[in-house]
């Protein structure tokens, strides 16, 4: 379970950002919307809004940035960490470092880690854990091999130390290592699904797919959410090429069912398509306890169907594992919903191009009886396109 994320000068965030799955002590949805665990309340799901361009896809690239790197082999993660997107319009920018810290709750055990980056080094890592207190587990200090520190839980990769370079994570040596504390923070990263229209999603849905007859019911169930007159699906390869059809009812001139029809995937409305590219990532991460993001949950979704969606996850029912989602949104109907005001994030982005990631609970003063909805869209809380500063006043009006 994810508990938080923490980054600094990535794409268009500059300052240090600081991204919490923490429950507040507001008791509304508890039941429904957080999770109890031996280190607190955590969050099912949040939202983040804000205008275009404020940041709120930089935000999950960031942390789409960390798992590659984390998971990259050892000539792919140099690149990565010598081509990592600074912020680009201070002239400070490449000479402050880039932060990259995760917190999360694997086998009861919660751990912390994080690396810095400068000038194309990694200049520190560190990984902590906490059953009783919070202990070190490794921590480096400088872009040398020299200054890692280890704990008797590091003892078994002590001498790949000597092999970790300047432009590389220890971690990766570590994991190779065998080491379980290592191993552990691979597979938590393994296990994040992270899902946008840049990315080519839908191998996701298709490898789950082609696991068992019941992952095709459960995507089946949810496809039919939003197209009913889809009855079944085919994955089949022919040539190393894939092929992917949906079979339809045919009838009669008296509309009666005479048979059936498969189509191509690709007839499919832009709708039916992304929920398809979805559907996998997001039963697995249910079936599994998983954390899922998706980056512009709304995107050719209809807004019923985008709340069923994130009520998925804030049930008992649907989501026994405790799976949580994080997704960035324009449907701005959510803030009517059963949510908390601690699952909403915004972002906006100042005169100087610097992304700020906020949180709706930073807010004092708000009434719980208040309308997030209306509010939001007077401009209350901020990130909200400035569209008065493009439309002249006419001739009468005020203000």
């Amino acid at each position: 379970m994810l508990i938080g994320f923490t980054f600094k000068n990535f794409m268009s965030f500059y300052g240090e950002n600081i991204f919490t799955m923490k429950s507040s002590a507001d008791t509304k949805f508890r039941e429904l919307n957080t999770i109890k665990t031996e280190y607190g309340e955590l969050l099912k799901s949040a939202l983040i809004f804000g205008a275009n361009g404020s940041g709120k896809s930089n935000f999950i690239k960031a942390i789409n940035y960390m798992k590659d790197v984390v998971l990259a082999d050892l000539n792919s993660q140099s690149k990565m960490i010598f081509n990592i997107d600074n912020f680009a319009f201070s002239e400070f920018a490449n000479k402050t470092p880039n932060l990259f810290e995760i917190n999360f709750i694997a086998d009861d055990i919660v751990y912390e880690y994080g690396f810095e980056l400068l000038n194309s080094e990694v200049n520190k890592e560190y990984l902590y854990k906490k059953i009783n207190r919070k202990t070190p587990v490794f921590i480096r200090t400088s872009p040398d091999y020299k200054d890692i520190s280890l704990n008797a839980d590091m003892d078994n990769v002590k001498e790949l130390t000597k092999n970790t370079r300047r432009d590389n994570l220890f971690l990766y040596w570590a994991n190779g290592g065998n080491n379980e504390m290592a191993m552990t923070v691979y597979r938590w990263f393994e296990n994040i699904q992270i899902l946008s229209e840049s990315k080519d999603s839908i191998n996701a849905t298709i490898n789950y797919l082609k696991k068992e007859t019941d992952c095709k019911n459960n995507i089946l169930t949810l496809m039919q959410k939003a197209d009913i007159n889809i009855n079944d699906l085919y994955v089949e390869f022919f040539n190393d090429v894939l092929y992917l059809r949906t079979k339809h009812n045919v009838y009669d001139e008296k509309w009666k069912l005479s048979g059936d029809i498969a189509m191509p995937f690709a007839s499919e409305s832009a709708g039916t398509r992304k929920l398809f590219e979805i559907a996998g990532p997001i039963i697995k991460a249910l079936e599994n306890g998983n954390v899922v993001l998706v980056d512009e949950i709304d995107s050719k979704l209809h807004p019923m169907l985008v709340r069923f969606l994130v009520m998925m996850f804030n049930s008992i029912s649907k989501n026994p594992k405790n799976a949580q989602l994080i997704c960035n949104t324009h449907d701005v109907l959510l803030l009517d919903e059963n949510i908390r005001r601690d699952q909403i994030y915004f972002t906006e982005k100042d005169e100087y191009g610097v992304s700020k990631l906020y949180a709706l609970s930073d807010f004092k003063g708000v009434r719980k009886e208040s309308k997030l909805l209306k509010q939001y869209l007077l401009g209350v809380f901020g990130a909200t396109p400035k569209l008065q500063d493009y439309f002249p006043v006419k001739f009468g009006d005020r203000g």
